[in-house]
């Protein structure tokens, strides 16, 4: 994995920690996921519980995008794509799940197929498991 050298910045200002958290996102570090794991999922899961009016539900339609982002962290290269992609994902899967509900009522909450956990060390996963238990 290639690292960051700050040695070699201009203008040390200019470094924007979000920038280097999506560097190291795209460059497969866990530990970039977890940050913006943790940035990005108060907004989404807001988003998810708004659009479906189930906490639970909206709890795991915003892992399952936010685990989608990580299975595909090659793919992005700033927080335009990231936010872009996780709004269209999240806004995807509420509206599946509530033509789901509309077709089989009483059908409860969401559980995607696909939430598995991704290829993440034991503590991070702990970590983000906890983070969203408090949601």
């Amino acid at each position: 994995m290639i690292g960051f050298n700050f040695f070699t910045m201009t203008h040390p200002e200019e470094v924007d920690e979000q920038d280097i958290s999506i560097l190291y996102l795209k460059q497969g570090d866990p530990g970039a996921f977890k940050v913006l794991f943790f940035q990005y999922y108060p907004e989404f899961f807001s988003f998810a519980d708004m659009l479906l009016q189930d906490r639970v539900s909206a709890k795991n339609v915003t892992m399952e995008a936010l685990f989608l982002l990580w299975k595909k962290h090659a793919d992005f290269s700033s927080e335009k794509n990231i936010k872009a992609f996780l709004y269209l994902t999240v806004r995807n899967h509420c509206l599946n799940f509530i033509r789901y509900q509309q077709r089989n009522p009483g059908a409860g909450e969401y559980h995607p197929a696909g939430i598995t956990a991704p290829q993440l060390p034991d503590p991070i996963l702990q970590d983000i498991y906890h983070f969203t238990a408090a949601s």
